[in-house]
């Protein structure tokens, strides 16, 4: 009995259905660029600080050779 409205066809054609569904669908998407982003700005972070370390390695290296 709690699948009985998956079956009505009432249900099915009413406009609130609809414009849920089409929302939700819309809040997944946006949530996911969200992730990317936040993911993007990981990796550069993770870059600069690799960048960093080894412009700080290479100073040092330069400095001994003096």
């Amino acid at each position: 009995m709690t699948q009985a409205t998956l079956l009505d066809h009432h249900v099915w054609t009413h406009p609130d259905t609809w414009n849920t569904a089409l929302e939700n669908t819309a809040a997944r998407r946006t949530s996911g660029r969200r992730g990317t982003g936040f993911w993007g700005f990981l990796a550069v972070c993770c870059i600069g600080i690799v960048v960093l370390v080894l412009g700080i390695v290479y100073l040092m290296s330069r400095r001994k050779n003096r």
